[in-house]
């Protein structure tokens, strides 16, 4: 789902389009007339960029899985992430593709100052950041203003869901928890859960924000399409997205 009257998508993991194939996956995202934005691990940079230039995918987002290494320092490894990017994002065939480091409730990118200092030292105009305001809520840190401030001028793309620290008498019992940085949580519809997500929306629609929102409910699995028509609702009636 794009922000303002931006084509749908779906993101898929490139280990999924990979698995499936480029040519199977193109004809589904056809069918159903969809785009495609690339979801991968920075150790799966280079498929994932395979994977976004045959499926005409403008955006790859990237969640830490090896971006600070156990065997460097932390300045070899942001050095070797920066060449690893630099070097895909500049061969021919990837000039429309833009990268978005995800902020993660663990490893390095879970500080906000640490995200931008890896998109900072990265240093190229289509790396930025994939915000996303419950992983922040989970880890610990205020997602907005806080984070969003440090990270306003940078944000390619969102990620759109909600949480809240999980209690059985009002969530109720045999729910999905997730089990986080900042205690176990569950994951709730758009504007239900501790997220401020009505400040951030008034605030990015302030701010003229015109990338990409991608719903990433952590529900049940049959309570997945229905929570997401939902955020979808919440979203279009704040204006969000068209």
């Amino acid at each position: 789902m794009g922000a303002s009257s931006s084509p749908q998508f779906v993101e898929l993991p490139s280990r999924r389009i990979v698995g499936e194939g480029t040519a199977a996956v193109g004809r589904e995202l056809a069918a159903r007339r969809l785009r495609v934005h690339v979801n991968a691990g920075a150790s799966e940079l280079a498929a994932a960029f395979g994977a976004a230039r045959a499926l005409g995918a403008p955006v790859i987002v990237v969640f830490d899985d090896a971006i600070e290494r156990v065997d460097a320092s932390r300045r070899r490894s942001l050095d070797a992430f920066r060449e690893t990017v630099r070097g895909l994002i500049d061969q021919p065939g990837h000039e429309g593709i833009h990268l978005a480091i995800e902020n993660s409730f663990i490893k390095i990118t879970r500080q906000p100052e640490d995200l931008l200092a890896i998109i900072r030292d990265v240093d190229h105009p289509r790396v930025g950041a994939n915000f996303d305001a419950d992983n922040f809520y989970n880890a610990g840190i205020e997602p907005f203003p806080y984070a969003y401030e440090l990270l306003k001028g940078h944000i390619v793309q969102l990620h759109a869901k909600d949480s809240a620290r999980y209690l059985p008498a009002v969530h109720g019992d045999g729910r999905r928890v997730l089990h986080r940085a900042g205690g176990n949580v569950v994951c709730l519809p758009l504007g239900t859960g501790a997220v401020n997500w009505a400040g951030l929306i008034a605030r990015l629609m302030q701010d003229g924000y015109r990338g990409a929102v991608s719903l990433e409910s952590h529900t049940l699995p049959e309570e997945m399409a229905g929570v997401m028509e939902q955020d979808a609702a919440y979203l279009r009636a704040a204006g969000l997205v068209a």
